[in-house]
């Protein structure tokens, strides 16, 4: 565990300090220790799990963020690791919303303040012109970074909405250290107010901008990669379409963390692969029926803020997993096992291997959707970081 790590513990009770260190590197550790390989209808996923999950429950940190309560966190928040202290909006959502539209709520709520686990990287900004105006981008450049590295250019989540580069921020300095690869992370606009495609032409954009300009960033312009959490996610994959389809350069890997592929909105459409019977959760905790469910009405929703009235929503630009992924990059595809995108990530993973994409995927039992943002508290998000690296120390 690095110094900045110790840092964050500094002044608090020392015997809680070293049983949550330690408890997190255990659970850490046995990730990787007790991966096992589970076979559905064909596919084999990865399955991790901490070594102090129960099978059909929650993971234990996911299960105490989802118990909190509100008055009893603020009251004796220094019972709790540090991790959470920042974060009380995000675990509880904001106060007084009686006169706050869904949309305030939900970019309120959005996000994690996560903590830096990286060493001597440095971070800076620059913007790429695009057809809808500048494009900031943050730049995660370490001390170790290797000559002519690979780049791997990341998207946030946060449903194309919501969401920040802060939130991605240390894991994309995490895997910058890590790999010695050079990280950009785009601030690409956001719907209601700026609808399909402003913020997926911003983001490629941004791609086009990398391989133009590869020498003058230091970094291999064979070796350009994408990655992106939820609708990140769906951002990275599409960029990578667009870019076969264009015939343009090819790109050399894809990093998908549960990421959206489908906008179908009820039982009966096109690309639906939800089902309940598919989450295994033999208590019926009401916590997991609501993280792995699925609102027809809160699809509908979200889709009108995203995508424009009359568009076909199965336009392979917003549902990757209605168009065909042949010829696309070498691919990680990681989800969350109570995520209610789950299924179709599974889907599409048969997909790009029956298109003969080379991809694997892993499942991390026990966490929910937006887990990637827990750096330093969810062990799981570090192992995530990990894999990535190993696959972009492979390239």
């Amino acid at each position: 565990m690095t110094t900045r790590v110790l840092d964050r513990f500094s002044g608090w009770n020392d015997n809680l300090r070293s049983l949550i260190m330690e408890q997190y590197q255990k659970a850490l550790k046995s990730l990787c220790e007790g991966a096992r390989t589970l076979t559905i209808d064909g596919l084999e996923i990865e399955v991790r799990n901490c070594s102090d999950r129960i099978e059909g429950r929650l993971d234990p940190r996911s299960a105490l963020i989802f118990s909190l309560k509100r008055e009893e966190f603020e009251r004796n928040f220094n019972s709790y690791d540090k991790e959470l202290w920042p974060n009380g909006i995000h675990i509880f959502g904001p106060r007084n919303t009686e006169n706050r539209t869904n949309l305030e709520i939900y970019r309120a709520s959005f996000g994690w303040k996560s903590n830096d686990l990286s060493r001597n990287v440095h971070a800076s900004y620059f913007c790429v012109p695009s057809k809808w105006g500048p494009v900031l981008v943050y730049k995660y450049k370490a001390a170790n970074q290797k000559e002519s590295s690979p780049c791997l250019v990341f998207f946030h989540g946060g449903g194309f909405f919501a969401g920040d580069t802060e939130t991605v921020e240390n894991q994309c300095k995490l895997i910058a250290e890590r790999a010695g690869v050079l990280v950009l992370s785009v601030d690409y606009p956001l719907a209601p107010e700026n609808p399909f495609p402003i913020g997926f032409d911003c983001c490629y954009a941004v791609l086009e901008y990398v391989h133009a300009n590869a020498d003058m960033l230091g970094i291999d312009g064979t070796k350009i990669c994408v990655s992106g959490d939820s609708a990140g996610g769906n951002l990275a994959v599409v960029c990578a379409l667009r870019n076969r389809d264009e015939n343009r350069w090819p790109l050399a890997y894809m990093a998908l963390i549960y990421p959206t592929l489908s906008r179908a909105e009820k039982p009966g459409d096109p690309h639906w692969y939800w089902d309940a019977s598919l989450y295994n959760n033999p208590e019926n905790d009401p916590v997991i029926s609501l993280q792995s469910g699925r609102s027809s009405k809160h699809s509908k929703e979200l889709n009108g803020w995203y995508i424009p009235a009359g568009m076909d929503m199965y336009y392979p630009y917003l549902s990757p997993i209605a168009g065909s992924p042949e010829r696309l990059p070498r691919t990680l595809i990681i989800t969350a096992e109570y995520d209610f995108l789950r299924i179709g990530c599974e889907e599409y993973t048969r997909m790009l291997k029956k298109a003969g994409v080379p991809c694997r995927h892993i499942r991390y039992g026990g966490i929910t959707h937006a887990t990637f943002d827990r750096l330093g508290y969810a062990p799981q998000a570090e192992d995530m970081v990990q894999e990535i690296v190993k696959d972009l120390n492979s390239l």
